[in-house]
């Protein structure tokens, strides 16, 4: 499915269209000579224009290296634990794309089988990566507490590529295959599950203007030994513990770190925009930003996966006919700006149980 903006005139438009067509006239009907500009002429108008500076992302918005390959081995007989689950899984199984490791199944209602099992061979449990409890991970999106239709359609925009990526190394990921290897009634079962879930915030975010030394790990950052070193302008996520992330605990803290004087700033933004009231935060997703119909909540979300997005909406890499109120918000944000957003958004309590069928996850 292709979805196409629609050409919408206002009375605005009509009114530069017509100035346009009149201005033109008006010169046409000058003597030629009178629009000759002398090539000293055309340097200082050149000169009188100020340059914009592209829009450039960051490598480090998108943490990315490549998976081992071969891809090591996996231990499948050592039973392993999270904390207080009963449960005990290998780390295979762990790590198995179409049978999840469900350490809390007392905190969630069944899953349906597309988000616990997947449909083989392309399309994995959406319970793997967005997680039983629709908290996700940092190098993906958290789903709980997400409106269904606002769910459906980022499939859909994923199956027909109207969604795609900023990351510098690759403009599409695993979702755009997941996506369309999935059937509509999979994906409309996955996104009642998630959307009846409310989220618990895992995230600390922390001011500082150094960071914990970090490695990549193919998406994400982790802690890499001793010692610190500059966050210079970063938004860094990191888990606070990389065996717990690699098992899919759901009950895992991660630590984000920003500049100093960034949750001010973005307070600030959110309310006031960097552009004006028309492109404040709260003007579209509500003042406590918990959503208003079909818009979605944001609060209390992944700060690295809030930043991944806005530049994905700035870059134009989010295309769909639902990012057009996007656009004027995040054309007038730098990178600092969207730092700054990001994790004062990201520290917020999120949203509350969205209708009277909702599932409250127990804090672990």
């Amino acid at each position: 499915m292709t979805f196409r903006l629609p050409l919408v005139l206002t009375t605005a438009t009509l009114c530069v269209l017509s100035f346009a067509s009149s201005f033109a006239a008006a010169l046409s009907a000058q003597p030629r000579a009178s629009t000759i500009t002398t090539p000293a002429k055309a340097t200082a108008t050149r000169a009188a224009v100020p340059a914009v500076a592209p829009f450039v992302v960051p490598a480090w918005a998108f943490p990315t290296s490549a998976a081992p390959n071969p891809a090591p081995p996996t231990d499948s007989v050592t039973p392993q634990h999270v904390p207080h689950s009963s449960r005990s899984f290998t780390s295979a199984h762990a790590k198995n794309s179409f049978d999840i490791a469900d350490w809390f199944p007392e905190a969630h209602p069944p899953m349906p089988a597309a988000v616990q099992y997947g449909r083989r061979p392309a399309a994995r449990a959406c319970a793997l990566c967005h997680l039983a409890d629709g908290a996700g991970r940092p190098e993906n999106a958290t789903l709980a507490g997400l409106p269904v239709e606002y769910i459906v359609k980022q499939v859909s925009a994923f199956r027909d590529s109207s969604r795609l990526v900023a990351n510098p190394a690759s403009s599409v990921n695993s979702m755009h295959l997941i996506a369309r290897s999935f059937a509509d009634s999979d994906v409309i079962m996955a996104a009642r599950y998630y959307s009846a879930l409310r989220l618990t915030r895992r995230n600390r975010v922390i001011e500082s203007a150094t960071v914990p030394k970090t490695r990549i790990e193919i998406m994400l950052f982790a802690l890499d030994g001793e010692g610190r070193e500059p966050l210079d302008g970063r938004l860094i996520e990191v888990p606070e513990d990389w065996e717990r992330h690699e098992l899919h605990d759901p009950g895992l803290t991660y630590d984000t770190y920003v500049p100093i004087g960034s949750l001010r700033r973005g307070r600030q933004l959110v309310r006031t925009g960097a552009a004006g009231a028309a492109t404040a935060c709260t003007k579209c997703h509500g003042p406590q930003l918990l959503g208003v119909g079909l818009v979605p909540p944001i609060a209390g979300r992944s700060p690295s996966y809030l930043l991944r997005q806005l530049m994905n909406f700035r870059t134009g890499a989010r295309h769909d006919d639902g990012s057009a109120p996007m656009q004027p918000v995040v054309s007038a944000l730098t990178v600092d700006d969207m730092v700054a957003v990001s994790g004062y958004v990201g520290s917020l309590a999120p949203a509350p149980l969205r209708a009277a069928n909702t599932h409250s996850a127990r804090a672990h």
